[in-house]
């Protein structure tokens, strides 16, 4: 497996905790300057994602988004979740091409997430999503298990992009 460095665009600012109108304009086809069309770009591929997260209104944006670039998309609210719903997805030979998870949960943080998902899986890419300026693991190193680090509020193009350079290398 190919080591894909950290995707850092926006960890270095501290940003609040993304409003979920934001990211549901961010993703909407009629997001762009007036008298400009826009076409909806079709996907390069439609991916398997799990996508982990504490805050609700947030799963349900980045579902509608994730979904509109053509990705199957389930979300789990919290770390124990996700993990429960990768492992079950593994169980049903149905493994997900990607996950995606909030670093700051109160059950299971991101980082043991991503271990989880490691000792489960090695080979599936995971991404660790952050609205915190320091991304490592008890102030140290960031934890070998995360493939890619991203800030929220995330840019959805670029996010996709990420997706699809991650599991073509995987």
């Amino acid at each position: 497996m190919s080591t894909i460095p950290p995707f850092n665009h926006l960890e270095h600012r501290r940003d609040p905790l993304p409003d979920p109108q934001d990211i549901s304009r961010q993703c909407s086809p009629t997001n762009h300057p007036a008298g400009v069309s826009r076409a909806v770009v079709p996907p390069q591929r439609s991916l398997r994602v799990l996508y982990i997260d504490d805050d609700e209104q947030i799963l349900e944006s980045m579902k509608a988004c994730l979904t509109h670039f053509g990705h199957q998309v389930k979300v789990a609210s919290g770390g124990r979740s996700g993990i429960e719903l990768f492992c079950t997805a593994i169980l049903k030979s149905e493994p997900y091409d990607v996950v995606i998870t909030d670093m700051n949960m109160p059950d299971v943080n991101g980082h043991a997430v991503a271990e989880m998902i490691k000792a489960e899986s090695s080979d599936t890419p995971v991404i660790l999503m952050t609205g915190a300026s320091n991304t490592t693991r008890d102030g140290g190193s960031p934890s070998g298990a995360v493939d890619a680090t991203i800030g929220k509020p995330a840019r959805m193009q670029e996010l996709n992009n990420l997706l699809l350079q991650m599991v073509r290398t995987a």
